[in-house]
């Protein structure tokens, strides 16, 4: 039976870390095969066996398969995929992860049978909502921005961007490290006209989406909702409601309310 790792992490320095609680046999080697290319990482397991440290710089973006065996640029029937217990995943470290400066990011990818790949993309800097809370006539954002690296005590700004005019709101704040929290008043939202709002955070040379992409849960839009809040301004009705994209970015909606529904 193949051994199964219990560790299988890549660090803030991009060095993939596997471990296994038994030895593996002698002359085993991790490979490391990209889908598309076909491109092979080679690396024997020495030492007690039982660890390896494989460092990812200069990996080509894309999905790159994790085996085990005697190795080859086509595979041979001794490769094997890699199995592990380990569920590849920890918000903490993700933070942690995209707390760097970085334009590139490399993340596990597990399949419920333990076999495991790594998924190799360019990153560019955004803002992470880490929450959301509509309520009291505001909605209240706070979060970090990933893949800038610190900018401690820097003046930034929320700017709210209108779909379709490319009318523009903002709203000032000042960064805590990395960390940001900033309230927006629904009546700012209403006294516009009708649209959808994009929302950025600017600071210096960075000009980051609003968005949740760390908690390894994708496909926020039609499970994730936020009430909605209705106000007056200029004598009509406006509902006023943060949402998520199709691409899990942050972006709030005004509408016009109708009689019947205001």
């Amino acid at each position: 039976m193949d051994a199964v790792a219990n560790h299988f992490r890549v660090g803030v320095d991009d060095d993939l870390v596997i471990r296994w609680s038994t030895p593996l046999p002698d002359g085993e080697l991790v490979i490391l095969r990209h889908r598309a290319s076909g491109e092979t990482r080679e690396e024997p397991v020495r030492g007690d066996r039982t660890s390896l440290t494989l460092p990812l710089d200069g990996i080509a973006t894309g999905r790159w398969d994790v085996l085990t065996g005697a190795g080859g640029a086509y595979g041979r029937s001794s490769d094997r995929p890699l199995l592990t217990d380990d569920p590849g995943f920890s918000y903490d470290e993700a933070r942690t992860y995209a707390g760097i400066r970085r334009d590139r990011a490399v993340r596990v990818v597990r399949s419920p049978e333990g076999q495991v790949s790594l998924r190799v993309r360019k990153v560019s800097p955004h803002a992470e909502v880490e929450a959301v809370y509509p309520g009291d006539g505001e909605i209240r954002v706070t979060g970090r921005l990933a893949y800038t690296g610190p900018r401690p005590g820097q003046d930034a700004r929320l700017v709210a961007v209108a779909r379709d005019t490319r009318d523009t709101l903002t709203r000032d704040l000042r960064l805590d490290g990395m960390e940001f929290q900033v309230c927006l008043p629904v009546e700012v939202f209403a006294a516009e006209e009708p649209a959808l709002w994009d929302l950025w955070l600017d600071v210096a040379d960075v000009h980051a989406r609003l968005a949740t992409r760390l908690d390894d849960a994708p496909g926020k839009r039609g499970k994730v909702s936020f009430p909605r809040q209705t106000t007056e301004a200029g004598g009509r009705q406006m509902s006023v409601r943060p949402y998520y994209t199709l691409k899990d970015e942050l972006s709030v909606a005004a509408h016009l309310l109708n009689g019947e529904a205001a």
